[in-house]
């Protein structure tokens, strides 16, 4: 029987190996590089994802410290195993989908490399044991993100796109390093399990000022406002399957190592109640500035951001007011977030591959001619707003239920102000809804319309199979983030 190092090892090595030979299989072969590239790559998050299952028993007694291939210090965690497993999985998803959907563009030999290089920078961050790693790995999160942002640079807009996501990245990049310095200049160790014991009793005064640097530099990869400013602009132009793994995965994981700090090192701080507040302000922020968007990937984009602040409360819920559901309510969310908003995107990459435009205007009267996809979008979008019987409903009943649990005010308070933030976001997912089922058809639909190939279709499938899965028995999910939480030790 394998040990958890190996298993680890083994689910690393396909998507190193995998990177390596997808942009190698490409190169050599320029006239199928798009089919020979893709499908490695997808074979690689394929046999990532069977050890990572693998894995999953092993946790089941609490966290391990490995060192990967001998020197990588890793804690293996049933919290890091899902946001990492959730990570794989969207992965082969987006793989699977980009097969087809990236068929008019060039350079795909880089392509479906640098989504496996995106997902092991996620492992890495949901696995790393220390400052130092976490920030090497938020590095390689950004390093392969900005060339997918910008990966049509023939064009000025994804290339403008690309530069602000740079930009703001470096800036973010820049305070965590100096944020690392200070904590190691204050403590002499990076390791997260020994901070999150040293600061107990220490002096709390010098920790605001390392802890506001991770929240600035964490917190623009995350996407919460107001740090968010990247983000609407990123997703309009990259390729479709880009903005669902950046939207899906990568703005959580930049939430997830944030959180990690703010459990390490922030105990002696008042962080908790501030979180609340810093939450429910970003949710209505994003909901409110997606009511005015005219195209439909950057309505979704503000909406993101409305959907980290939902895990953001549940977090903030439980470290502020003791709600037992709270945190486990926001991870669960990580997890629903990701098919849910995953989806959205690739369904309006399936309009704009056939339509030609992102425009939501040009897509009236789609539904008729794309019912796969128009259905699959509403199944999304509705999962999104907390309609039943889907997955995002079951996420946020947990948050608003340790909201109102926790016999609070503040618990009340937040809870109702989600519920209007969720009862809010109907206000543009509705209508876009609305926009595709017209009896009316525009210009483009009449012309260009028509359900997107297998293989596409096949992805959305996939995600509107597992959203309605979660939706109606999420259980089995929902225990693993109980479990996760409670597993704890030393910190996030």
């Amino acid at each position: 029987m394998m040990t958890q190092s190996a298993l680890l090892e083994s689910a690393v090595a396909f998507l190193i190996f995998g990177t390596l030979a997808s942009y190698l299989g490409g190169a050599f072969f320029k006239q199928r590089e798009r089919l020979i590239s893709g499908w490695i790559a997808t074979l690689a998050t394929t046999g990532s994802l069977v050890y990572f299952a693998l894995l999953f028993p092993s946790l089941q007694a609490g966290s391990a410290q490995v060192a990967l291939f001998g020197f990588i210090p890793w804690r293996v965690d049933l919290l890091g195993w899902i946001v990492a497993t959730v990570g794989v999985v969207l992965a082969l998803v987006v793989n699977l989908y980009s097969i087809r959907y990236m068929e008019e563009d060039t350079g795909n030999s880089k392509f479906f490399p640098l989504i496996l290089l995106m997902v092991l920078a996620v492992v890495g961050l949901a696995f790393a044991a220390d400052l130092f790693h976490l920030y090497l790995f938020f590095e390689l999160l950004a390093i392969s993100s900005f060339p997918l942002v910008a990966f049509r640079k023939d064009e000025p807009k994804p290339v403008e796109a690309g530069l602000k996501f740079l930009v703001a990245s470096a800036t973010g990049s820049a305070m965590v390093l100096l944020g690392i310095a200070l904590v190691y200049q204050g403590f002499g160790t990076l390791d997260l399990v020994q901070l999150s014991t040293l600061v107990v009793g220490g002096p709390s005064l010098f920790l605001w000022l390392p802890l506001g640097l991770f929240t600035v530099g964490f917190g623009i990869k995350a996407a919460l406002f107001p740090l968010h400013t990247w983000l609407p602009d990123a997703h309009p132009e990259a390729p479709s399957g880009i903005s669902a793994m950046l939207s899906g995965i990568v703005i959580e994981a930049g939430l997830f190592a944030l959180l990690r700090v703010y459990f390490t090192i922030g105990g002696p701080l008042p962080w908790p109640d501030l979180l609340i507040w810093f939450a429910l302000l970003t949710m209505t922020a994003g909901n409110l500035m997606a009511l005015t968007q005219k195209q439909m990937k950057r309505m979704l984009a503000y909406s993101s951001i409305a959907q980290m602040g939902y895990i953001l409360l549940g977090i903030g819920i439980t470290a502020s007011l003791g709600a037992p559901a709270g945190a486990p309510g926001g991870l669960f969310h990580i997890v629903t977030h990701a098919f849910m908003k995953g989806l959205a995107f690739l369904c309006a990459g399936a309009l704009i591959f056939r339509l030609g435009s992102g425009q939501t205007a040009d897509m009236r009267g789609a539904a008729w001619k794309m019912p796969l996809t128009a259905a699959a979008f509403t199944v999304a979008v509705l999962s999104l707003a907390g309609v039943p019987p889907f997955a995002g409903f079951m996420s946020k009943l947990l948050i608003y239920q340790a909201g109102i649990q926790s016999a609070t005010t503040l618990g009340w308070v937040a809870s109702l102000i989600a519920i209007a933030n969720s009862v809010l976001s109907l206000g543009y997912y509705l209508p876009a809804v609305g926009v595709l089922y017209s009896k009316e058809r525009s210009p483009l639909v009449a012309a260009k319309a028509k359900e997107v190939p297998f293989l596409m279709a096949a992805a959305l499938v996939i995600l509107v199979v597992l959203i309605v899965y979660l939706g109606i028995s999420p259980d089995p999910v929902r225990q693993w983030a109980f479990q996760a939480f409670a597993l704890l030790k030393g910190g996030f």
